[in-house]
């Protein structure tokens, strides 16, 4: 997953973070679970991070300047929840400023494209994930959905 990030992202713009370090260490720590005979049901699932969502340890963004140096403290509850039953964090996704706009595109992390034709947007706000899933970036993504960010790009 590590080289298909490092591959296609820069055609999509689909992570406003993404650390190889920290994905692999990621995953060392579910085989390390496992061997020790932990259950697991999602032990090795890959999922992306919007970035309005925190990571521990990651920037929190939520695509404006005026966090961009925030860093995650804590990891927000679903991403928590997802890592307790073994799944791997990839990274942080680009979503629109707060989380507003119908496309993704900001001034901290430019423009997000879409996989299929990156002429066009993947829509908004949750952009990114929906770039990352629609590129083969992860088995699933957290995004949110207050005014369609994740309907609008399902559409597009």
């Amino acid at each position: 997953m590590v080289a298909r990030i490092e591959q296609l992202n820069p055609q999509i713009n689909a992570f406003a973070f993404f650390d190889a370090a920290m994905a692999l260490q990621a995953a060392a720590q579910v085989d390390a679970r496992l061997a020790a005979g932990e259950s697991l049901p999602m032990a090795g699932v890959c999922f992306t991070v919007k970035d309005n969502l925190w990571l521990q340890g990651a920037p929190a963004t939520f695509g404006s300047m005026l966090f961009e140096h925030f860093i995650a403290p804590q990891d927000s509850w679903c991403v928590a929840r997802l890592r307790a039953l073994g799944a791997i964090a990839l990274g942080v996704t680009t979503c629109s400023e707060f989380a507003c706009m119908g496309t993704t595109t900001t001034l901290l992390h430019g423009t997000t494209r879409n996989p299929w034709d990156c002429r066009l947007t993947p829509g908004g706000s949750s952009g990114g994930a929906a770039a990352a899933l629609a590129a083969g970036i992860g088995h699933l993504a957290l995004a949110t959905d207050a005014g369609g960010s994740t309907r609008r790009p399902a559409a597009h």
